[in-house]
């Protein structure tokens, strides 16, 4: 599977920019014969003030214009956006040519910054197949990665806004989830500043043994990797962590 991560900078509030800019790092991704391309978390908003008033359904706008696109290239878009629903939600879409194929919620609302005042909490892991989904301050949590691996996931993917000055936490943490699960993590960071934070990107693909195999820096980028999903089970069979978890305390 060869996989794109976009690490962009994202223009507040402004839609059509930021999925113009979206459909040209997808178009590069294509000719680089990626299979899934990875945006940042609100990679079509940001976390604007007005974000409400530009939250939309998943049969809104923007995921039609995703599933036109995706089409086109024959490839899968991951991303967040904000949802408008029955409450507000910062919701991760994976969009293939056939459509909205999964959607998680995000469960874990990042308090230093009052996020709970703009969203609610998901209540629901999001997995698709052997692809488990995760939302920025969500890999702070190890027992939401545990529970989509032991659910199936041979991939983690994790979009965010992960701000300065904790660079070493992203860093550590992406491993960490990979070394704990034995399995392939794939972090997209945004870049670039807002009205609050600057963002570092660094968005990174970790293997199931925790060896890097590609990483950003701090500029607006188009990463890409090939990951070999056989290596999961091969290393699951050699070192069976997952096997040996001690149930009942």
């Amino acid at each position: 599977m060869r996989v794109s991560i976009v690490q962009m900078d994202i223009v507040l509030g402004d839609k059509e920019k930021n999925i113009r800019k979206g459909v040209s790092f997808i178009e590069e991704a294509v000719k680089r014969k990626s299979d899934i391309i990875v945006f940042p978390e609100l990679w079509t908003t940001g976390y604007a003030k007005d974000i409400k008033e530009l939250a939309e359904p998943l049969d809104g706008k923007t995921i039609k214009k995703l599933t036109e696109v995706a089409q086109k290239n024959h490839i899968a878009i991951v991303g967040t956006i904000a949802e408008k629903a029955e409450e507000y939600y910062n919701t991760m879409h994976l969009v293939s040519p056939h459509g909205l194929e999964a959607s998680y919620r995000k469960m874990h609302l990042f308090s230093l910054m009052n996020e709970e005042r703009l969203f609610a909490a998901g209540n629901k892991i999001g997995l698709k197949e052997n692809i488990g989904m995760m939302i920025c301050y969500d890999l702070r949590f190890p027992e939401l990665s545990r529970k989509l691996t032991m659910n199936g996931a041979e991939i983690l993917i994790i979009c965010a806004e992960w701000p300065y000055p904790r660079i070493e936490h992203w860093r550590t943490l992406l491993k960490a989830r990979a070394i704990d699960n034995l399995i392939y993590v794939i972090g997209c960071n945004r870049v670039g500043k807002d009205t609050k934070f600057e963002y570092f990107g660094h968005s990174a693909v970790i293997d199931p043994w925790g060896k890097r195999l590609i990483e950003g820096e701090t500029d607006e980028m188009l990463l890409m990797c090939e990951i070999d999903l056989s290596l999961v089970k091969e290393v699951r069979k050699k070192f069976p962590v997952l096997r040996d978890i001690k149930k009942g305390y």
